[in-house]
C-alpha cells in the first residue's frame, strides 16, 4: 500500500495535540485525518505475590466516567519505558515488583503515540500512593478469576485494559520462561 503524506499541521496544541495529516491514498484520492498526539505511555499488568491483580479506578474526562485499568501513565521526557513502568506502578499503587517483563508495544489507529505493556510479578506493597496533584486514584486488588470476569462481562463498560489483561493472563497460564528483561527495582 502506497500512502504519501502531503502535509501535517497542528490543529490544536493543549494537554494533548491534535495533528491533521493529509495523504494521497493508494487510489489517488486525498484524505485528511485528525490524529491525537500525547507522550508515549506504559500500562503495567501487575500481580501480587498471591497472584492478585493490582487495579486502579479513576475518573476519565473523555467518557466522563470512572474507568478501571491497570496502573498506567506517561513516559516522562528522558525516561525509558521500563523506568516509567516501575515508577507508575509505585506511584499509583505503592507496589514494587520482584520481576517485570516487557510484553508488547502497541499503536492505535488515530494516535501518534504508543503504549508499552509490561507484566509485573510478585509485587509487594512498599509505600503509599504518590499521586500527581490532579490524580485521584483508588487502588484495589482482585483475584485472577475476577479479572477474567471483567474481560468477559459484556455489561461492564468501565474496564479499559482488555489487551494488557489478555496478554498477562496468557503469560500467567502458560508457564513461559521469563523473557526480554527482568529487573529488581531499586529507587
Amino acid at each position: 500500500m502506497n500512502w504519501n503524506k502531503i502535509k501535517e499541521v497542528i490543529a490544536f496544541d493543549g494537554w494533548r495535540k491534535v495533528i491533521q495529516k493529509t495523504y494521497h491514498l493508494p487510489d489517488g484520492q486525498q484524505a485528511t485525518y485528525d490524529i491525537l498526539k500525547g507522550p508515549d505511555y506504559v500500562t503495567v499488568a501487575a500481580f501480587t505475590t498471591k497472584r492478585e491483580a493490582i487495579m486502579v479506578k479513576q475518573f476519565r474526562a473523555g467518557p466522563e466516567k470512572v474507568l478501571v485499568t491497570f496502573p498506567t501513565g506517561n513516559i516522562d521526557e528522558g525516561e525509558d519505558p521500563l523506568q516509567a513502568a516501575l515508577r507508575e506502578l509505585r506511584e499509583e499503587s505503592g507496589y514494587e515488583p520482584k520481576t517485570i517483563i516487557f510484553l508488547k508495544k502497541l499503536y492505535t489507529e488515530y494516535r501518534a503515540d504508543c503504549q508499552y505493556i509490561y507484566l509485573a510479578l510478585d509485587c509487594e506493597k512498599t509505600s503509599e500512593q504518590d499521586l500527581d496533584k490532579t490524580e485521584f486514584i483508588e487502588m484495589y486488588l482482585i483475584s485472577l478469576e475476577e479479572l477474567k470476569q471483567l474481560c468477559k462481562d459484556a455489561n461492564d463498560d468501565t474496564f479499559n485494559d482488555m489487551g494488557p489483561a489478555l496478554l498477562a493472563l496468557d503469560y500467567l497460564s502458560s508457564n513461559k520462561p521469563k523473557r526480554n528483561y527482568t529487573t529488581k527495582f531499586n529507587p
